[in-house]
C-alpha cells in the first residue's frame, strides 16, 4: 500500500511558516511598544524636573531670558510628549494587528494538523484493515490446502474403488 499524503501538506508548511513570522512581528510590535512607552515615560520625567526647577525658582528673581528658555522648553517637551503618547497609542494598535494576524494563523495550523492527523489516523486504520486482510487471505488459503489434501486423497480412495 502506498504511503502517507496529505494534499494540503504544502499549505501547512506556508502556514506554520507564515505563524512563525507573525509571531516574530507580534513580538517586534511588543518590543517598538515598550520603546515608545520608555521614551513617553522619559519625557515625562524630564517634564517633571524642569517643572521642579522653575518651581524652585518662585519667589526668587528671574531673567527675562532665564524664564523664556524654561517656558519654551517647557512647551517643547509638552508637544514631545503629545507626539510620543500617539506613538505609543500608534505601537499599540500594531500590537493588536499584530496579535490578531498570529491568532488567525495559529488557528489555521491547529485546522489544518487537525485534518492532517485525522487523516493519517484514517490511512492507518485502512493500512491496518488492508493487512489484516491480506493475512486473513493467506490464513484461509493455508488453511483451505491443508484441508484439500485429505480430501482430494479420499476422493481418489473413493473412487478408484
Amino acid at each position: 500500500m502506498k504511503r502517507f499524503e496529505f494534499p494540503l501538506e504544502r499549505l501547512l508548511r506556508v502556514k506554520r511558516q507564515l505563524e512563525r513570522i507573525a509571531e516574530l512581528e507580534l513580538q517586534r510590535a511588543q518590543e517598538a511598544t515598550e520603546r515608545a512607552r520608555a521614551h513617553l515615560q522619559s519625557l515625562r520625567d524630564q517634564l517633571d524636573s524642569l517643572s521642579d526647577k522653575i518651581s524652585a525658582s518662585v519667589g526668587r528673581v528671574m531673567a527675562p531670558q532665564q524664564w523664556a528658555t524654561a517656558s519654551g522648553m517647557a512647551e517643547r517637551v509638552g508637544q514631545s510628549i503629545q507626539a510620543s503618547e500617539r506613538e505609543v497609542l500608534t505601537a499599540e494598535q500594531r500590537v493588536l494587528a499584530a496579535a490578531q494576524e498570529r491568532t488567525q494563523l495559529a488557528t489555521e495550523v491547529e485546522a489544518l494538523s487537525t485534518l492532517r492527523r485525522q487523516q493519517a489516523d484514517k490511512w492507518q486504520q485502512e493500512v491496518q484493515k488492508h493487512n489484516q486482510n491480506q493475512l486473513d487471505e493467506m490464513v484461509q488459503q493455508r488453511w483451505q490446502a491443508a484441508q484439500g489434501a485429505p480430501a482430494v486423497a479420499l476422493y481418489e480412495a473413493e473412487h478408484a474403488a
